[in-house]
């Protein structure tokens, strides 16, 4: 399974890049917003795979881009509404107006690793269930 990894922080996107592989994961590692969206936007217009299976998204980019309106971008400019996506924060998490609109799963900074692979085990096989043929035994 491949795991669209956008953090700005650099010793946190090496962490996660480190125990995500040793978990068996493909990562790909987004330097930036713009950089991510510009892969995803080249993919949607080309008719291609996405080259993700899932994204985990740092909420507070250091960039003029959002983590949310990265989200935002993929959920309603790119109509890509099946791709789980990882929100994270280390900020509180009291007013979560800002993500009234878009669909993903929270989840606050520090995280235990074993936490992170769960989620992304239980989104990932929720994804894979929702796609299989509804007939099939």
């Amino acid at each position: 399974m491949r795991v669209g990894l956008l953090e700005d922080e650099v010793a946190i996107q090496e962490m996660l890049l480190l125990m995500l592989q040793d978990e068996g994961y493909t990562v790909i590692n987004f330097p930036d917003a713009e950089a991510c969206l510009a892969i995803l936007d080249d993919a949607v217009q080309q008719g291609t795979p996405l080259p993700v299976d899932l994204m985990i998204i740092d909420w507070r980019l250091s960039g003029s881009i959002s983590g949310v309106e990265v989200i935002r971008h993929i959920q309603n400019v790119l109509h890509v509404d099946s791709l789980p996506i990882i929100l994270t924060t280390a900020a509180a998490v009291s007013d979560t107006e800002e993500l009234q609109d878009v669909h993903v799963t929270l989840i606050e900074k520090p995280f235990a690793i074993d936490e992170l692979v769960t989620l992304i085990k239980t989104m990932l096989s929720h994804t894979s269930k929702s796609v299989r043929d509804p007939t099939a035994p």
